[in-house]
C-alpha cells in the first residue's frame, strides 16, 4: 500500500485513490475507515498534482501567449518537479529505513507519511488556481487557437497583475512560488518589449498578446496602443514612450538612407545605438519596477532623439506644420474662412439655380455635392488667397504647403458623426471627451471635413485623433464665422434695408395721380418699415453675439494659446508665458518662424524630444479645445441650434424681399404672374419670418445663460488632460485663459431684456 501511495503521488491513477470509476468497494476493501480519512489529504494531493501537470502542459503547447507557455512551463518543470524529487526523497528515506520516517520492526506511520506532504497540500491548490487562472478548464484540449479567443484565457499583462497580487500574502511558500513566477512572466514580457524596443518589429510569435499591434485603415497600416492587455506597472506616459520608440525605429528602417535626410541614418547610425540601448534596458531586471522601466524607456527615447530623429524631423518642418494649422485649420488667416465660405456659398447657389441636369429620379441626392465639386470650391479658396499675394511680396511657403496637403473630405453616412478624440483609439491623449455636437454639415449642407495629410515622418508628432480635434475646432469657428458673414451681408443690400429704387422725380411730385402714388408707396414702405423693424434688432443683436464671441474665441482664445505654445517650443525655460519674441506679432507666419527659431540660442542648446513635443501638442489642443467650450455639450447643442435659425432667418428675409419686389412690379407696374399669388405668400413669410426671429431671441437668450452656468462651474477648474501633463521643469504648462467672464460683461442683455419686456 505504501509503494501504492507513492505512486499515486507521484502522478500515476491509483485505484486506492481514484473513485470516478466505481472503485469505491475496492477503496473499502483496502482501506479502514480511519485510514481512509487519514489518506483522504494525500488523495486530493495526488488528484491536484495530476490535474495541473495535465493542464499546464496543455497550457504550454496552445495557450497564445507566450508569457502563460512560460509560466506553464515554469510551474511543470520548478515545482512540479520539487514536488516530484520530495516524493523520491521520501521514498528514498524509506527503503534506507531512516528513522525520521520509518518506525520500530520496519513500520511506516501513515501519519508520518501525511506530515510529510501536508505543506504541498496548500501550494498545489494555488498551482492548480493558477494554471486554471491562465486557461480554464473547460476549454477543450481539441480546440483550436482562433476558437480559444472565445473561451476564458487570460492575457499575459493579467498574469502578471495577477500574481502580483498574489504576493501579497502572509503564506510563504505561496509569496515566494508567487515571486518567483512572477519574475519568469516579466523576463517573458521583457524579451517581447525588448524586440520593439530595439528594432521597432513586433514579436514574431505571440504578437496578439503584445500591447502593441497594427491595424489596417483606410489601405494604411499604423501602430496603435491597447491598454487592456498593458500591465498595470507601466505608467501611461511610459507605454506612450514605448510606442513612439518603436514607430520611430520602424520609421527609420523603413526611409533607410532617404536622400531627404541630412545625414544617412540607416545602417551604421543604427548599429551604433543598438549596444547603448541595449545597455539601458538590460538595467531592468524581474521583479520589474515601474521607475527603472519609465527611466530606461526615457533614456532610449533621448538617445534616439538626439542621434537620429533631429535629421529626420527637423524642428523647422515642425514649426512649419504648425504655423499651417494655426493659419488654416484655426482660421489665423482670416481671408481663408472668408473665401472659402464664399465659394461654398456660390457652389450651393449654382446647384440650385440650374437643376436642370438634376433627374427626377435622383430626387434629392442630385442636389448633394460631390467630393471632387467641394475640392473644387477649395481650389478656387486657394486661387483667391495667392491672388492676395502680390509679385513683389516674399513667396508664401505656408499657403504653398496648406494647398500640397489640405483637402475637404465628404464622409460617408456611415461616418457622419465627427471623429472627436474623446472616441479615439489612443488613450494616451490629453484631449478631453468633445461634444458629438456636428458643426461639418454646415459650410456646403454636406458632412465635409478639412483633412491634411500626415506624411512620414510628420505621423511620431500627429495622430489622427490630434487631425480629428483640428477638423472639429475648425468647423465650429467656421460655422460661427459663416452666420456671422451671412448676417452682415443683408446690410449689403440697400433694397432690404430702404426703399429702392428711390421715389420718383418731382414730375410726380406735381400732378394729383403722382402725389397719390407717392403717398400710397410711403405708407407702404412705412409699413414694411414696422414690420421689419424687430427682425433687424433680432439681426443686430446676433451680429453684436457673433462678433463678440468671435474675437474672443479668435483673439483671446486662439491666437494668445498658439503664442504661448510656441514661445514655450522655442524657449521652454522662459517663465513668461505670452512674452517674448512673439509678442508683437499679430499675424504669425511659417516663413517667419524658422529664421526667428534658428537665431534664437535655445535652437542650439536646447535638444526637444518629439514625443515630448508631441504630448505638449496635445496639452495645448485639450486646453484650446476646454476653452472654446467644444466640451460642453449642452453649449455646443444650442449654439448649434442657433447657427441653424440664423440661416433660416436669412433666407425668410431674402425670399420676403424677392416676394416684396414681385409685389411692386404687380401693382406700380402692372407686371403680373398669375401662376403666383404673391400677397398670400407675403402673409406666410412673414409668420415664418416672425417665428424665426423669435427662436433666434431665444437662442441668444439661452447661449448667454448657458455662458453663466459655465463661468460659475469652472470658477478655478482646470482641464482634465489626464497623465500627460507632466510639471517636471521646462514642461509644457497650457496657458491659463481665465472664465468666460470677459464675454459675458460684454454679451450681459439683462437690462435690456427687461426693458423689451416692459415695452411688449
Amino acid at each position: 500500500m505504501l509503494h501504492e501511495i507513492l505512486l499515486s503521488l507521484s502522478g500515476h491513477p491509483s485505484a486506492l485513490f481514484d473513485t470516478r470509476h466505481s472503485t469505491s468497494h475496492v477503496t473499502s476493501a483496502l482501506l479502514s475507515p480511519s485510514e481512509a480519512e487519514l489518506l483522504s489529504s494525500l488523495a486530493h494531493l495526488s488528484h491536484l498534482h495530476r490535474r495541473t501537470r495535465d493542464h499546464v502542459v496543455h497550457v504550454a503547447a496552445s495557450h497564445p501567449s507566450t508569457i502563460c507557455r512560460a509560466v506553464a512551463t515554469a510551474i511543470a518543470s520548478h515545482h512540479l518537479d520539487k514536488f516530484q524529487q520530495k516524493v523520491l526523497d521520501v521514498e528514498s528515506r524509506v527503503l534506507k529505513k531512516d528513522a525520521s520516517t520509518v518506525g520500530a520492526y520496519g513500520i511506516v506511520p501513515l501519519a508520518g507519511l501525511v506530515s510529510e506532504f501536508s505543506e504541498w497540500t496548500k501550494l498545489m491548490e494555488w498551482l492548480w488556481y493558477i494554471s486554471d487562472f491562465m486557461m480554464t478548464s473547460d476549454v477543450s484540449k481539441n480546440t483550436n487557437r482562433e476558437e480559444q479567443a472565445d473561451h476564458n484565457v487570460a492575457a499575459g499583462a493579467e498574469l502578471i497583475d495577477k500574481l502580483r497580487v498574489e504576493a501579497q500574502t502572509g503564506y510563504p511558500d505561496i509569496e515566494a512560488a508567487s515571486v518567483y513566477l512572477g519574475r519568469v512572466a516579466e523576463t517573458s514580457w521583457l524579451r517581447q518589449l525588448s524586440t520593439w524596443l530595439l528594432y521597432g518589429r513586433l514579436p514574431s510569435f505571440g504578437a496578439s498578446d503584445f500591447f502593441i499591434r497594427t491595424e489596417e485603415e483606410d489601405g494604411e497600416s499604423s501602430f496603435v496602443l491597447d491598454h487592456k492587455i498593458l500591465p498595470k506597472f507601466v505608467t501611461r506616459q511610459t507605454a506612450s514612450s514605448m510606442l513612439f520608440i518603436g514607430k520611430s525605429l520602424n520609421q527609420v528602417r523603413s526611409l533607410g538612407s532617404s536622400k531627404a535626410l541630412k545625414v544617412p541614418i540607416s545602417g551604421a547610425s543604427g548599429l551604433e545605438l543598438l549596444p547603448v540601448h541595449v545597455g539601458h534596458l538590460s538595467e531592468v531586471t524581474a521583479p520589474i519596477s515601474s521607475a527603472k522601466l519609465s527611466g530606461a524607456v526615457a533614456n532610449i527615447r533621448l538617445s534616439l532623439s538626439r542621434n537620429l530623429l533631429q535629421h529626420l524631423l527637423p524642428r523647422e518642418k515642425i514649426v512649419e506644420i504648425l504655423g499651417v494649422l494655426h493659419q488654416f485649420f484655426l482660421l489665423g488667416r482670416g481671408e481663408f474662412p472668408v473665401a472659402l465660405i464664399a465659394e461654398a456659398d456660390e457652389k450651393i447657389q449654382s446647384r440650385h439655380r440650374s437643376p436642370a441636369h438634376v433627374q427626377k429620379t435622383q430626387g434629392f441626392q442630385g442636389i448633394l455635392l460631390k467630393e471632387a465639386e467641394i475640392n473644387n470650391a477649395l481650389s478656387r479658396s486657394w486661387s483667391v488667397l495667392s491672388s492676395l499675394t502680390g509679385e513683389e511680396d516674399r513667396t508664401d511657403d505656408a499657403l504653398d504647403l496648406a494647398i500640397d496637403i489640405l483637402h475637404l473630405t465628404l464622409q460617408t453616412p456611415s461616418s457622419q458623426r465627427p471623429g472627436t478624440p474623446g472616441r479615439a483609439r489612443e488613450s494616451t491623449t490629453a484631449l478631453p471627451v468633445l461634444s458629438n455636437v456636428a458643426f461639418n454639415d454646415l459650410l456646403l449642407s454636406a458632412p465635409i471635413s478639412l483633412t491634411m495629410d500626415i506624411r512620414s515622418p510628420l505621423d511620431l508628432f500627429l495622430t489622427k485623433s490630434d487631425l480629428e480635434a483640428y477638423s472639429v475646432i475648425n468647423s465650429y469657428l467656421l460655422a460661427i464665422r459663416r452666420a456671422h458673414l451671412h448676417l452682415a451681408q443683408l446690410w449689403r443690400h440697400s433694397s432690404i434695408r430702404r426703399e429702392h429704387p428711390p421715389p420718383p422725380n418731382y414730375q410726380f411730385s406735381n400732378s394729383k395721380e403722382g402725389r397719390a402714388i407717392l403717398d400710397r408707396r410711403r405708407q407702404r414702405n412705412n409699413s414694411r418699415s414696422r414690420e421689419m423693424r424687430k427682425v433687424w434688432a433680432t439681426c443686430a443683436a446676433a451680429i453684436f453675439f457673433l462678433s463678440e464671441s468671435e474675437a474672443y474665441f479668435q483673439g483671446e482664445v486662439v491666437q494668445e494659446s498658439y503664442k504661448h505654445f510656441l514661445h514655450w517650443f522655442i524657449d521652454p525655460t522662459s517663465p513668461q508665458s505670452t512674452t517674448g519674441i512673439f509678442q508683437d506679432d499679430s499675424n504669425l507666419s511659417s516663413s517667419d518662424v524658422p529664421g526667428s527659431f534658428r537665431k534664437s540660442s535655445s535652437y542650439r542648446e536646447r535638444h526637444h524630444d518629439p514625443e515630448t513635443l508631441a504630448s505638449a501638442h496635445r496639452q495645448f489642443l485639450g486646453s484650446l479645445s476646454f476653452s472654446l467650450l467644444l466640451t460642453d455639450v449642452t453649449f455646443t447643442r444650442i449654439i448649434r441650434d442657433f447657427f441653424t435659425h440664423v440661416d433660416e432667418l436669412v433666407a425668410f428675409i431674402t425670399r420676403l424681399h424677392s416676394v416684396r419686389q414681385n409685389l411692386d412690379l404687380e401693382e406700380d407696374d402692372g407686371v403680373e404672374d398669375f401662376l403666383k399669388n404673391y400677397k398670400q405668400e407675403e402673409k406666410d413669410v412673414g409668420i415664418e419670418l416672425d417665428r424665426s426671429r423669435r427662436r433666434l431671441d431665444g437662442d441668444m437668450k439661452s447661449l448667454i445663460s448657458r455662458l453663466r452656468d459655465i463661468d460659475a462651474e469652472r470658477l478655478g477648474s482646470t482641464p482634465n488632460l489626464g497623465s500627460l501633463g507632466s510639471r517636471e521643469e521646462g514642461g509644457y504648462e497650457p496657458l491659463r485663459l481665465g472664465g468666460v467672464d470677459r464675454l459675458l460683461m460684454k454679451l450681459d442683455w439683462g437690462i435690456t431684456e427687461d426693458e423689451e419686456k416692459s415695452n411688449d
